[in-house]
């Protein structure tokens, strides 16, 4: 699950000031990241219940996702995300 999250910052332009803001912004997704799925793995261990973590935790981020990025852009990051862990 180590991938890094692929966003599309469509409203960046090539722009050097907004070029940093989006590698500062991409460090703080992937610390975020990081975070979030070492306490998701540290709830499952302590509940003994993988599947019920996974679904509270992909509901949320579905349900959430949907909401501030439209049900296109949510379907294709669920997608990503499932290509990355059946390429791993």
């Amino acid at each position: 699950m180590g991938e890094v999250v692929k966003l599309h910052f469509s409203s960046y332009n090539k722009n050097e000031n907004l070029v940093y803001e989006h590698k500062v912004y991409e460090e703080k997704l992937i610390k975020i990241r990081d975070e979030i799925e070492d306490y998701l793995c540290q709830v499952s261990i302590n509940v003994g219940d993988e599947l019920a973590v996974a679904l509270a935790a992909g509901r949320y981020a579905t349900m959430k996702l949907a909401q501030l990025t439209g049900e296109t852009e949510t379907k294709k990051f669920v997608n990503d995300c499932i290509k990355t862990t059946l390429n791993n």
